[in-house]
């Protein structure tokens, strides 16, 4: 695709906009993030990630391992060979984090607890109504802006939506419901989120309507889960480090032009991601790997769908590398058909 002067131009002026923001001292730039361990496994942060991470159970060309890297964020799952190369293809959005302490019959005994203050939001005590379990999800508001943490696979839940809880509170115990783990595997999944949309289930029975939703906004398709145990590790160096400035430390794996939308809602969240701009003719959204929007920078284009305009280039399928967003290798790609259902999710078609 190609840009006019236009479009240099609407770069420019984002490029002002997201500067004077900055300099106008924007609260959300400007409070670092407070968050503790859910657990009494501290090991991620003396560099101990065997100890840190619940391992994973995998069969790869005849031999059998369990690497604690599966616990990890990203794609650290489903390896598969292309020649000399070996990709990991399945996307893992939190972390696993294993037991310290267990019962005679193997149970896991670890209380989870509350990364930072806040409010819960949503509980799910029916472990068969999710693949993560009995899990609660929890607002926090960092900056002035809500984000969303997200523990999995508990065996028990120990508060109730509308509870107001602060840092290090017991809000469950470790567990092993949910889909494909075991009593062995018992962990933590952690997750800490952004929330894509304030109306999903409009969005979900547009896609899905024989599915159901018994989550409502707090399905885990609703909820994009960034890097925590690299948020950790920052913070551990510096206390004082913001999400937005963590998000600027994030790669551009590709970007999408979209027309504006009357119900894309994120942006009132996270006013951080566009400079404060909540107007604009078309918005360019640049993606990290794992899908997460990293930047909006105001347009000019005329686009009627989603347009991709750069992809970060790679011989290997795109598909396998970005959570099936993005079809095709090397400089021949388009958004696939789950893309374009996720970009609706984000800037819903008015």
């Amino acid at each position: 695709m190609r840009f006019g002067i236009d479009w240099i131009t609407s770069r420019r002026m984002a490029g002002s906009a997201v500067l004077m923001f900055a300099q106008l001292g924007f609260s959300a730039l400007g409070q670092p993030v407070d968050i503790i361990l859910p657990t009494e496994n501290h090991a991620l942060l003396s560099g101990d990630y065997a100890a840190f991470y619940q391992y994973i159970k995998r069969d790869f060309e005849g031999e059998s391992s369990t690497p604690w890297q599966g616990g990890q964020y990203g794609f650290v799952r489903n390896p598969r060979r292309f020649g000399a190369t070996v990709l990991y293809t399945r996307f893992h959005e939190g972390i696993d984090i294993q037991p310290l302490h267990r019962d005679a019959k193997g149970e896991p005994l670890d209380a989870i607890l509350a990364i930072a203050a806040g409010g819960v939001v949503y509980t799910n005590d029916v472990p068969s109504y999710s693949n993560y379990g009995r899990y609660i999800v929890i607002e926090h508001q960092f900056g002035g802006c809500p984000y969303y943490s997200l523990y999995a696979h508990l065996s028990a839940i120990q508060v109730h939506v509308g509870d107001q809880v602060s840092q290090g509170n017991a809000i469950g115990v470790m567990g092993h419901t949910g889909e494909g783990i075991d009593r062995e595997r018992s962990h933590v999944h952690l997750e800490l989120n952004l929330l894509l949309n304030s109306d999903f289930e409009k969005w979900s029975n547009k896609y899905f309507p024989r599915d159901g939703n018994r989550h409502g906004n707090y399905n885990g398709q609703n909820l994009d889960g960034f890097d925590i145990a690299r948020l950790y590790l920052e913070l551990n160096k510096n206390p004082q480090k913001t999400i937005p400035e963590f998000f600027q430390e994030e790669t551009t794996w590709y970007r999408v032009l979209v027309p504006a939308s009357t119900r894309m809602d994120l942006l009132q969240r996270y006013p951080w991601l566009s400079g404060g701009q909540t107007a604009a003719k078309t918005w360019e959204i640049s993606f990290n790997q794992a899908g997460i929007p990293i930047r909006f920078q105001a347009n000019v284009q005329n686009v009627q769908k989603p347009a991709l305009t750069f992809v970060k280039f790679s011989r290997y399928p795109y598909a396998l590398q970005t959570r099936g967003y993005i079809q095709g290798s090397g400089s021949n790609y388009s958004l696939s058909r789950e893309g374009e259902r996720y970009l609706d999710l984000i800037s819903p078609a008015d």
